[in-house]
Order: C-alpha cells, then sequence, then structure tokens
C-alpha cells in the first residue's frame, strides 16, 4: 500500500508539473505589442516591439499614411514593427496573429515635416557681393533628402523682382538632388523679397519668404577706386543661380596711376554684349552722350585717361554720374567678331 501510494503521489506531481510548464510556453507566444499609440513625423519611423508567431500579418486601415513592416529578430517569436509617416493624417494598423487568431490595434498619428525655412547670412549687400542663402529647420533636425523626398516633390528659391527660379530640392525617380546653401550676386539696388516653396503633386504645401536689402554704395558696381593698387590677370564671374541677363563679367587694373574697371558680358556675341548698354540705362539712366560721332571722339578724349588701352574702338554711348565717367566701347581689333565692352574710371572733375 505504501508503495502505491507513493507511486500514484510522484505520478500526480509529474502531471501537474508537466501541465504549469506547457501552460508557461503557450502564454509566452501570446501576441503582445509594447504599446498601442504612436506618433510619427513625416518622412521619419518609430518602431514597436511585437511578441507573436511568424505566421502574423500586418493591415493599415489608410495607405496613404504610413508605411508598416516588421522584422524577426534571433527569438522568432519577437519582432519589431517599423511605421514610417508618408502623409499627415490619423490612421489604424491592425496585427494578426493567424496561429492564435488573436488581434491588436495600434493607432497612428502622422504629423507635418518640419519644412525647411529660408535664411540669409547677410541680409544686406551691395550689387555683385555674393549674398549667401541657406535651408534650415525651426527644431534644429537635419534636412534629409529621402525624408524630403516623401513628402514633396520639390523646393524652388525665386524672387519677386526676378524671372527665373533655382530648385533646391528636386525627387528625380530614384534619386534625389538637395543644395543646402548656394550665394547669389544681385546686379541692381532695391528690396528683394526671396521666396522658398515647396511643391507636391503641382500643389504649393509650403511658402517662406523674406527680404534683403541691396544697395549700390561703391563706386563703381563692386569696387572701390582707393582698393584699385594693381592690375588684375584675371576676368572675374558671378554667382547668378536664377541666370538674370545680362551675365555679366570684370576685370580692373591702372592706367599709369589711375584706376580703371572692364565690364564684358560673359561669352556673348555682338548682339548679347550689347545689352551693356541697358543695364547701365537701368543702373544710371539713359547716356549723358551718345550718336554725335564728332563729339564722342572728343568727350572720349577729355573724359578718360588712357582711351588707347583698346587701339580698334568706337565710342558709342558715355554715362557721366558724380563718381564714374563710363564708355560703352565697339571694339574691332581683327581678332574676333565685333563686341561691345564697358569702361570705367573715377570721375576726376
Amino acid at each position: 500500500m505504501r508503495i502505491k501510494s507513493l507511486f500514484g503521489t510522484l505520478l500526480f506531481l509529474f502531471t501537474l508539473g508537466f501541465t504549469c510548464c506547457s501552460e508557461d510556453d503557450k502564454q509566452e507566444y501570446y501576441l503582445e505589442l509594447s504599446q498601442n499609440s504612436c506618433e510619427v513625423i513625416q518622412g521619419y519611423s518609430i518602431s514597436i516591439d511585437l511578441t507573436a508567431h511568424e505566421n502574423t500579418t500586418l493591415n493599415v486601415k489608410n495607405p496613404e499614411f504610413i508605411d508598416a513592416v516588421y522584422t524577426w529578430g534571433v527569438d522568432s517569436y519577437k519582432a519589431k514593427i517599423e511605421i514610417k509617416g508618408k502623409q499627415k493624417g490619423e490612421t489604424d494598423l491592425v496585427v494578426t496573429d493567424h496561429e492564435t487568431g488573436e488581434s491588436a490595434m495600434i493607432k497612428v498619428k502622422v504629423t507635418e515635416y518640419p519644412m525647411p525655412h529660408l535664411a540669409v547670412k547677410q541680409p544686406k549687400g551691395n550689387i555683385f557681393d555674393t549674398i549667401n542663402f541657406y535651408l534650415y529647420n525651426e527644431d534644429s533636425k537635419s534636412i534629409n533628402s529621402n525624408n524630403l523626398s516623401v513628402v514633396c516633390d520639390s523646393i524652388v528659391w525665386t524672387v519677386d523682382e526676378i524671372n527665373g527660379s533655382f530648385k533646391v530640392f528636386e525627387h528625380e525617380g530614384v534619386g534625389n538632388h538637395l543644395t543646402l546653401e548656394w550665394g547669389h550676386c544681385f546686379k541692381y539696388p532695391g528690396e528683394y523679397k526671396t521666396n522658398l516653396t515647396t511643391w507636391k503633386d503641382n500643389k504649393v504645401i509650403f511658402r517662406h519668404q523674406l527680404t534683403v536689402t541691396v544697395t549700390d554704395e561703391k563706386d563703381f558696381l563692386e569696387y572701390n577706386w582707393k582698393d584699385i593698387t594693381k592690375t588684375s590677370q584675371a576676368w572675374y564671374t558671378y554667382a547668378d543661380v536664377l541666370k538674370s541677363s545680362p551675365n555679366l563679367m570684370t576685370t580692373y587694373g591702372l592706367c599709369g596711376t589711375v584706376p580703371y574697371t572692364e565690364v564684358r558680358v560673359f561669352n556673348s556675341n555682338m548682339t548679347q554684349s550689347y545689352q551693356l548698354y541697358d543695364y547701365f540705362c537701368n543702373l544710371y539712366s539713359v547716356p549723358t552722350y551718345e550718336d554725335n560721332r564728332d563729339k564722342m571722339w572728343q568727350l572720349y578724349d577729355e573724359l578718360f585717361s588712357e582711351q588707347k588701352i583698346y587701339p580698334n574702338t568706337y565710342p558709342v554711348a558715355i554715362w557721366v554720374t558724380e563718381r564714374v565717367n563710363i564708355v560703352l566701347l565697339l571694339l574691332d581689333d581683327y581678332t574676333e567678331s565685333p563686341k561691345y565692352v564697358a569702361y570705367a574710371e573715377p570721375n576726376r572733375q
């Protein structure tokens, strides 16, 4: 009797122990989420821990708002659900374990991506100074082209008073182009309203504007006569991302002790080089003298110290201002087709 009783007791304990272990193992694989709601920014991702069988699916109620995928870890019952925000809004993500038939829901809120704003390093400059613009986020987060490609198609910089545009960001098929900083030289003084416009599906979804002030306070364009102490060995071009006309280039030097500056239209033919006439008319006014052949040669000799810097020239127009004398010359030096050049010296009167 004692043997039977002992055997029965052992059998009862073994059965109880086996039953308890099986129930623990089964509970370990129940569907479990680390959180049932989350908030994610457009273009960014967030992870939620998942415990379930591998035969588990994710169903997004509004797939235009988010993407959701899961990856399994070393433990085949542990996974991470990665949720990436695509568009501002709210949606539900349903997680279903088909082994147990359990389901759970994650409520997801997608907030707007912090659109880049427009900033400028110096809000005031002189004509032909390079004014440097750049992108920044108000929350100081880095600007990522991959994140931008989720929320917009392009970002364009424009200036109200100037034709043309510059694409700061563009989503191009599988690639992206992003410019975080750029420079531009303004050719005329004035108050300029500059705009950063974000586009999505041919619609404006964000715009930021700032104003810069451009002055004409130097003796001539970007030069002060006192600063010219030697002759340059190069011609200088200027940053113009809007490709506004004319595309000017300059050089400077000394004729004896008299400083001078020359201006041309870059890579131009005769007709294009005549844009210099319109430019100086817009900058100063109509010429002080023009269209009088005999008078032009006399004035050319009187107003300029070293007109023979170009041996084969014809003076077309002359501007006389408080600080500078400018002559528009037609060149015919037989080495290239005729072109126009502007030659400027201090007004010594």
